[in-house]
């Protein structure tokens, strides 16, 4: 497989040869915040890594500013976002700019935006955030989808949706930030916006490593490679297992889902292969797909 790299008009997507996909997030005269154009190619971005089988893992992250400093996403472009009140949209927006009412206009926009988290959910690869500077609103969000979480000590996280006269809960916010750091933590950080430091989530659990700066990246692929020495099918149906069972009802389903996945991964030929090299300790040899 030949390295692609996709240049869209607001990310860049670098598949590398060795299964490892980098997502950046690139509108840094803008701080990495997403506006129309973002929401449309982050979600074409995720569509293609659905199908990219020789891609195995993925590590998204933020382009830095202008003046070199580090920024993950500060959020909703809001200036951009102000064309929702105008009744006749710029050339070439979107088209459901083009409903009459505020109400519709706005209720389909919302929907794009919430598909960005969506679909980071359903892509097979595992996603490692890489995250230096702030993650800000739908970049706070963004990250707490994502599976895993690399963070630089100028990273701060702030969910600035309550901010701005909107409800505290957006993108997912309600639903993982609780998950990840428990029901009382993220309540206070949801409900105020306030900005909270790398340091103060890696102690909530929120971040699989806390690393200076210029180590971010090279921590993330630290973890990525170590996932590429797995099974691409168990990783695959792992990722699966975690995203199910953290809603299972209770101990008989989330079982029953394992048992169901052990025994998909059991019929690769990948399992064969992981046991024989157990035992004559030497790396397993899987492959991309």
């Amino acid at each position: 497989m030949m390295r692609i790299i996709m240049d869209f008009k607001t990310l860049l997507l670098d598949e590398r040869d060795d299964g490892i996909a980098i997502l950046t997030l690139n509108r840094p005269e803008k701080l990495n915040a997403i506006n129309m154009q973002m929401i449309d190619d982050f979600n074409a971005a995720m569509d293609h890594l659905y199908h990219s089988f020789d891609t195995r893992v993925v590590i998204l992250t933020g382009a830095n500013r202008t003046d070199g400093s580090p920024v993950f996403s500060a959020g909703l472009d809001l200036k951009e976002a102000a064309i929702l009140d105008q009744k006749s949209p710029p050339e070439g927006s979107p088209d459901y700019l083009r409903f009459p009412d505020y109400s519709k206009r706005f209720f389909h926009f919302q929907k794009e935006l919430s598909n960005t988290v969506r679909k980071i959910r359903a892509i097979p690869q595992p996603v490692i955030a890489a995250i230096r500077g702030p993650a800000v609103g739908w970049g706070f969000a963004i990250a707490s989808a994502s599976d895993i979480r690399v963070a630089g000590r100028s990273a701060k996280f702030i969910n600035a949706f309550i901010k701005i006269g909107a409800g505290g809960a957006d993108c997912g916010s309600s639903y993982y930030l609780p998950r990840l750091i428990g029901l009382s933590r993220a309540t206070e950080i949801i409900m105020t916006g306030r900005d909270v430091t790398a340091e103060e989530m890696e102690r909530y659990g929120y971040l699989a490593r806390l690393v200076d700066d210029g180590a971010v990246m090279d921590a993330a692929m630290v973890i990525a490679h170590s996932l590429l020495e797995k099974s691409p099918l168990g990783l695959k149906l792992t990722k699966e297992a975690l995203a199910i069972n953290a809603d299972a009802p209770g101990l008989e389903p989330a079982l029953a889902l394992e048992d169901r996945n052990q025994n998909i991964a059991s019929q690769a030929k990948d399992s064969k292969e992981g046991a024989y090299a157990f035992f004559e300790k030497r790396p397993p040899k899987y492959g991309k797909r």
